[in-house]
């Protein structure tokens, strides 16, 4: 039966929340001298134009739809789609100018191989699982010849995320583990619980087992 939450409990215990300030941190340590930001969702194309978003170049990560998904065991995960919105325009590195197609495509790449890349896929989080195949990790433009001529560009990134080991499981148990049988010297068995009164005929059986 689900319990009652006080709403700063509820915003100290959001995985959405965790898992986007976590993203927005691993890039920024992947990706250095682009600004990476978090956005609260979708990105207007007049945002970007306006350079309101973030400046470029820049990367700013949100979330487009959230969905629940019920897990066997009877607890249940979110699936999260994100997009991580590339803002570029022409620009001068390292001396030589770079037009903002390349720029985007260098950029939008690096995002793509972040999250194919094993140890960075999941953010340093223990209940996040990889990107998921279906549909996999995508790159597309999301802006028009008119869009451009105002001097910016936008691509976007998009995946989804399973934020898994939400709720209850149906074979959880508040039963503690074993942890020592009295006076038996036998080691510690995680998975068995043993009856009040062990045979004596056993006991030298599993002490017999243990030497």
């Amino acid at each position: 039966m689900i319990a009652p939450v006080s709403l700063a409990s509820l915003i100290a215990a959001d995985p959405v929340q965790a898992l986007k300030a976590a993203i927005v941190a691993r890039l920024g340590a992947l990706m250095p001298g682009v600004k990476i930001v978090s956005h609260p969702g979708r990105i207007d194309i007049a945002d970007v134009v306006a350079k309101s978003v973030v400046a470029a170049p820049g990367v700013a990560v949100g979330w487009t739809r959230i969905r629940a998904r019920r897990l066997i065991d009877g607890g249940y995960g979110l699936a999260v789609e994100f997009a991580a919105y590339v803002v570029v325009e022409d620009a001068v590195v390292d001396g030589r100018r770079v037009e903002r197609e390349t720029l985007g495509l260098a950029l939008g790449h690096r995002l793509l191989a972040i999250l194919e890349d094993a140890d960075a896929q999941t953010w340093g989080l223990g209940n996040v699982l990889p990107p998921e195949a279906d549909p996999a990790p995508e790159l597309k433009p999301m802006f028009t010849v008119r869009d451009a001529a105002a001097g910016a560009a936008y691509y976007a990134v998009t995946w989804t995320q399973l934020v898994a080991d939400l709720g209850r499981s149906l074979f959880a148990s508040d039963r503690p583990a074993v942890t020592e049988l009295d006076g038996t010297g036998i080691a510690p068995f995680a998975d068995v619980t043993f009856p009040d009164q062990i045979p004596p005929e056993v006991l030298a059986l599993l002490r017999q087992e243990r030497a």
